[in-house]
């Protein structure tokens, strides 16, 4: 059975240190599978469900399609990664919170692990900004693997 390998990805240089230990995990996995995900949070006031013939539902559209287009390039290249180690994929973009959805994306897909890059900001400042990772932490069902920051990354996507 094919447990996918979850990676919170957003195109920084911590989340290709994430993708990268996913991808050494899945080699030591038969029949591997990594799901990469990026989150974005709504805009404040519009994270609703809206008429879909009112102003505020026509400029959140927009405003999801601006940031798709804006973030395609940086999947596609994440996944033109995975697909050259030999890998399979699947690329999801959620509109919502990562420490909320990453877990729920891996209890959905059966995974084993999420996969998540520390931007280094430490144990004090991350749990007073309330950081993806502290959060992922303490409060997912999923075992999290927390890839340390590094200043110069083998592969930066943006």
């Amino acid at each position: 059975m094919r447990h996918p390998i979850v990676v919170g990805f957003d195109g920084s240089a911590c989340s290709a240190a994430a993708l990268d230990e996913a991808l050494k995990l899945a080699g030591d996995e038969r029949e591997a599978e990594i799901v990469v995900v990026y989150c974005h949070e709504p805009p404040p006031g519009l994270a609703c469900a809206l008429d879909p013939s009112c102003d505020a539902a026509r400029v959140l559209q927009e405003y999801e399609q601006g940031v798709e287009q804006d973030v395609r390039p940086l999947l596609d290249a994440a996944e033109q990664r995975i697909h050259e180690a030999g890998v399979e994929s699947e690329v999801l973009m959620v509109w919502d919170e990562p420490a909320r959805a990453l877990p729920r994306i891996a209890l959905s897909r059966h995974s084993h692990i999420i996969v998540v890059g520390s931007r280094g900001q430490g144990l004090l400042n991350a749990a007073l900004r309330h950081s993806t990772c502290y959060e992922l932490l303490h409060h997912s069902d999923v075992p999290v693997l927390v890839v340390p920051h590094r200043r110069h990354p083998a592969h930066v996507m943006n």
